[in-house]
């Protein structure tokens, strides 16, 4: 195999999770401006009162836990350019797997900051069964938690160091 298909493989693989992202984050902003704009009042449901979309501003932290909003934010842009930091030392050490889980956290966490700023707290759309209304950015923060506990869990030797 030449070096040229080696590095390509090799770099294609490590930017399909950033990539994804930003094609998620790029979806979460489109979800959330359907259900401002044109989402009607009651909603729009796939399974009649179980699952569909809707247009919920949630001012809460997760389960609605309220802190002032300013704390909220603070806190907010703290964690996302924390996450940058070890985003960036994950893919130096070529931790891809770790890197690539806080890349989907990031920017999750960047959407709903945006949302923050500017709407005073998290759109969510979507509703499935008895579970909290949420959006895709909530998806792309547990997803992210999820893989860097597995990492850190399952492959505690392994889940600072590179791959």
């Amino acid at each position: 195999m030449s070096y040229e298909k080696v590095i390509g493989t090799s770099v294609a693989r490590h930017c399909a999770v950033p990539a994804l992202s930003i094609l998620l984050f790029i979806f979460d902003r489109a979800a959330k401006w359907f259900a401002l704009n044109t989402l009607p009042a009651e909603g729009w449901f796939v399974i009649p009162g179980t699952t569909g979309f809707v247009l919920e501003h949630n001012e809460g932290i997760a389960y609605g836990i309220r802190l002032p909003q300013e704390i909220t934010i603070a806190v907010t842009v703290c964690a996302v350019i924390a996450i940058g930091f070890f985003c960036i030392r994950a893919y130096q050490k070529k931790n891809y797997s770790v890197g690539g889980a806080l890349v989907l956290l990031g920017v999750g966490a960047f959407s709903n900051l945006l949302d923050r700023i500017r709407y005073d707290g998290v759109i969510d759309t979507f509703v499935l069964t008895s579970w909290p209304v949420f959006n895709i950015a909530d998806l792309m923060v547990l997803v992210g938690v999820c893989i860097v506990l597995y990492r850190i869990v399952f492959h505690p030797h392994r889940s600072l160091r590179s791959e």
